[in-house]
């Protein structure tokens, strides 16, 4: 089973899949079975449709079985001074 991500960005949770640049895209690539895409590609998204290949958008990605999830970055917490908060 192949799966390929079409994004111009870093994408979380990729691992074991193939990215490639949606502004290179020519062609479907054949054996793929899944297509994720970060943003509007609708050429894309019909290409692959047309040949049958199920197409989602990368935020309903989830890891591969067998692949550890790497969670979501948390926001910088500002430092604060635990004396202002016992005020």
């Amino acid at each position: 089973m192949t799966q390929l991500i079409y994004s111009t960005e870093k994408v979380r949770n990729a691992e074991g899949r193939v990215i490639k640049n949606p502004r290179h895209f020519l062609a479907p690539v054949e054996g793929v079975t899944k297509v994720y895409i970060a943003g509007d590609w609708p050429k894309i998204r019909r290409a692959y449709e047309a040949a049958g290949v199920s197409v989602s958008p990368v935020e309903e990605m989830r890891a591969l079985p067998g692949r550890a999830k790497v969670p979501a970055p948390k926001p910088d917490k500002p430092d604060t001074d635990p004396k202002l908060d016992q005020a």
